[in-house]
């Protein structure tokens, strides 16, 4: 199992890396087929970070923990790892043969600690008229496609006023259009059209920032896949990732 380390603030070390190996290696025989790990450490104020977002089973579990000493965050952040994945194994009525379940309490889980639903969705050539006629028969409030003219990857929300927001990273990474049109009898009528920076972000790095701000959704582009990512809570309350197939 791959594991990716970033460092922030911190001196990198073997001794480190191989503690994390050795402590994070034993959720691969828990899960089916993991796709990613990474782990970041970072310095924050007087403690040191220890945050893990495993990509795995259509599920991305995140966690983030915090301790004077570096070792104790990363026991911390695998403590509440494996928690989240005996929450994930009832929650499918799956039962994991390698390890005795450890105990699940809820108030274990911090905000900072995530079981993610992810949704591969297959992204469709389409024109944005097609794909707000696609939007109105989804159950989601945005829907992503790959525009026909365009050839990229977009978006399209519903916004509280009846319009529609289209979404479009521009080919300057770094940035996204936003039109905003209006449909009327099958066709559509810009109405404004903005350009706003749109972030290069880590999975993990997307969770912290929606929740600094407290978001409904974030549109981001995925710093592995270099693909447009929406990260939103889903109409049961949870966090949710939908990205292209």
């Amino acid at each position: 199992m791959n594991i990716a380390f970033y460092f922030k603030n911190l001196e990198p070390t073997d001794a480190i890396k191989e503690y994390c190996k050795e402590k994070v290696g034993k959720i691969k025989d828990r899960l089916h087929h993991i796709e990613a790990v990474d782990v970041r450490f970072k310095l924050l104020r007087q403690n040191q970070v220890c945050e893990i977002t495993v990509h795995a089973d259509a599920t991305v579990f995140h966690v983030q923990k915090q301790d004077k000493d570096l070792y104790a965050s990363i026991d911390a952040a695998v403590d509440i790892l494996n928690i989240q994945i005996d929450k994930y194994h009832k929650k499918i009525g799956e039962k994991s043969t390698a390890f005795e379940a450890m105990p699940t309490r809820e108030n274990e889980l911090s905000k900072e600690d995530h079981t993610i639903q992810v949704y591969q969705a297959p992204v469709k050539p389409m024109t944005d008229l097609e794909a707000i006629l696609q939007l109105q028969s989804e159950k989601f409030k945005f829907h992503m496609y790959h525009h026909i003219e365009e050839k990229r990857y977009s978006m399209v929300f519903a916004r509280p006023d009846g319009n529609y927001s289209l979404i479009s990273p521009t080919k300057e990474l770094g940035q996204y259009e936003e039109k905003i049109v209006k449909m009327k009898e099958n066709s559509l009528k810009d109405i404004s059209y903005s350009l706003y920076p749109l972030s290069i972000l880590s999975v993990s790095e997307a969770i912290e920032q929606r929740n600094e701000n407290n978001l409904e959704y974030l549109a981001f582009v995925n710093e592995e896949s270099r693909r447009l990512n929406v990260l939103f809570i889903s109409k049961n309350g949870e966090l949710a990732l939908k990205k292209p197939l």
